[in-house]
């Protein structure tokens, strides 16, 4: 038993260490100066703390107390393009997502009907598939259809991944929620009525996490928005981030946008996490 704690501990370290230390790093890069950073052997931290990386990557120049003159990044309106198509991109993607998914998993996992198998596995199959091996079709695909470079591509082919990823995350929630339809019906609702004033309700812990995973899908997604539609108008801010590796070296503007980066995740996370602690699959309603 107690080897069993001590190696659950050394795993909860790990997994923090290898979780927070990156995060600490580029914190402590996006407040430093450009020679402090270069500095050799690296501080373990700012001796000089300074916002002019979150100000420059905003496309603002900088002028420290002591008349330094930081200028404002190169990369900046790819940046700021960026959060916003992503916050549009995820938002849209979620409400989609949700729509199609909630009925999609509740059908699946509580009612019966021919090919139910067969239709579920043609759904769930392309959960199996790594994005890498469709990106071509969908190139060819979405530049005949002129809709490379978009938003609204970019938003069609993502759904392609949050939508079966939801559904079979949600289908055994909806299966293990308790059986009330047949009372709901009893007291006269019908079986529209029973989902949604009853089962919804029910579920709608589940539907939180779901549409929390959905966002963070569509907010993080880089495969498809690398090749799609970086360096346009619907570029998104992993795309965005992705240029500093490509120009002068400029570590504070990319730990900055980084930062950047991370702070609606953690925000519809933090909104959302009473949800995140209350989801049981096998026991909804615990």
């Amino acid at each position: 038993m107690r080897e069993n704690r001590v190696i659950t501990w050394i795993l909860v370290i790990v997994v923090l260490v290898w979780t927070l230390v990156p995060l600490y790093w580029f914190g402590k890069m996006a407040v430093q100066t450009p020679a402090e950073i270069s500095e050799f052997p690296p501080n373990f931290y700012p001796k000089r703390p300074t916002i002019s990386g979150f100000v420059n990557v905003l496309g603002f120049p900088y002028t420290s107390r002591s008349g330094e003159v930081y200028i404002a990044a190169g990369q900046a309106d790819q940046v700021k393009r960026g959060l916003l198509n992503s916050f549009i991109l995820a938002c849209i993607v979620t409400v989609i997502t949700m729509v199609v998914v909630v009925p999609l998993a509740y059908t699946f996992g509580r009612l019966e009907f021919r090919h139910k198998n067969k239709l579920l596995f043609t759904v769930l199959l392309s959960v199996a598939l790594p994005p890498i091996s469709v990106l071509i079709p969908f190139y060819i695909l979405f530049t005949r259809l002129e809709l490379a470079g978009t938003l609204t591509g970019l938003v069609l082919v993502t759904l392609t991944i949050t939508i079966p990823f939801v559904a079979w995350m949600l289908l055994g929630f909806f299966r293990n929620l308790p059986q009330v339809e047949p009372l709901a019906r009893i007291d006269g609702y019908t079986r529209f009525g029973a989902f949604f004033r009853i089962v919804i309700p029910m579920g709608k812990v589940g539907i939180a996490v779901g549409a929390i995973i959905a966002f963070l899908f569509a907010w993080n997604e880089y495969t498809f928005s690398q090749i799609l539609v970086n360096g346009t108008p619907a570029t998104t801010i992993p795309a965005s981030i992705s240029g500093f590796l490509f120009q002068h070296p400029e570590p504070e503007h990319l730990a900055a946008s980084i930062i950047y980066s991370l702070i609606p995740p953690f925000i519809v996370v933090y909104i959302l996490q009473k949800h995140i602690t209350k989801m049981h699959i096998a026991e909804p309603l615990e």
